[in-house]
């Protein structure tokens, strides 16, 4: 009885202003010059293209920045899939230790939640077992971290779920420690 059309009450989808609206609703896209990239950066920013130009002039893909970091743990923290894949294929080391906390990419990956790239790192054989200097195992850190799809996935491969770390504490522990 008293109904409005829709284009009428939703301010800014009128024709003349929709292209306003949009234009302050969707930011727009960066733009980088990838030429200038460092391998590492390449890596983090995804551009997979200047990897593979960096790889064919020379630079080693297990070669360790100044963070003792790889760009295998680099590619898997920024969760550059494509990057993955190739580095792998590339005979990247997917057990790599880097960084301040003694993880492998895998850990990186699942510490950020990024379920696809964890897959990709164990199918190529990465040991979600592995501790880092705090002694978490991927299990404890997904489960910190809330990442119940990861979890999943390392209890389906077969991964312990009652694996205590090194202050006794279980994935299940750190899940409801996080709750509260």
């Amino acid at each position: 009885m008293y109904a409005l059309p829709i284009r009428s009450a939703c301010p800014g989808e009128d024709s003349q202003d929709e292209h306003e609206t949009r234009r302050h609703r969707d930011p727009p896209k960066q733009v980088y010059d990838y030429s200038k990239f460092d391998i590492v950066r390449a890596t983090q920013y995804g551009s997979l293209e200047r990897v593979t130009e960096l790889v064919e002039a020379g630079a080693d893909i297990n070669e360790p920045d100044a963070e003792t970091v790889t760009l295998l743990h680099w590619a898997a923290i920024n969760n550059r899939k494509e990057i993955v894949k190739w580095l792998i294929a590339k005979g990247a080391h997917v057990d790599a230790v880097g960084g301040e906390l003694a993880s492998t990419p895998l850990h990186w990956a699942t510490r950020q939640g990024h379920l696809e790239t964890v897959t990709l790192l164990m199918r190529a054989g990465a040991d979600p077992t592995l501790r880092d200097c705090e002694g978490f195992a991927c299990i404890h850190l997904a489960a910190q971290f809330g990442h119940t799809g990861i979890v999943a996935y390392l209890v389906a491969k077969g991964v312990n779920p009652n694996t205590p770390d090194r202050s006794a504490m279980t994935p299940l522990m750190w899940s409801a420690y996080k709750i509260n």
